[in-house]
């Protein structure tokens, strides 16, 4: 098994994120029910050693924050990159950065244990 490593938290949820139902996820709708200080929306205003339960999870993965906020969009990028991969391999491992080849491997491990837990 390979070491969890912190850098790789952001991806992580973004990979169970993207799997979820992001219905109730809109920004417009949010802001307007009032619940972006509920969800601590990182577009809002912070208020500094504010803590709580988490505001999302699935599969392991959790947010503390908004999860359309804390995601970034490196996180993304190499969502989309690894998910082109395993359709099509289109790349070598030995020509990817360290830093695209551990992402793909965190993500590779997130797949196959939803697929373990017969998640989507």
């Amino acid at each position: 098994m390979l070491p969890e490593r912190r850098r790789t938290k952001k991806l992580i949820v973004a990979f169970h994120f993207q799997r979820s139902n992001q219905a109730g996820w809109k920004c417009d709708a949010c802001r307007k029910s009032g619940l972006a200080q509920q969800r601590r929306c990182g577009w809002g205003e912070r208020r500094p050693g504010e803590h709580g339960p988490p505001v999302w999870s699935r599969g392991g993965a959790a947010a503390w924050e908004c999860p359309k906020t804390f995601i970034t969009g490196e996180s993304l990028t190499l969502l989309e990159e690894f998910q082109a991969w395993k359709l099509g391999g289109i790349r070598d491992w030995y020509k990817m950065p360290a830093r695209t080849v551990d992402g793909f491997l965190a993500l590779e491990l997130e797949l196959r244990r939803e697929m373990e837990r017969g998640d989507r």
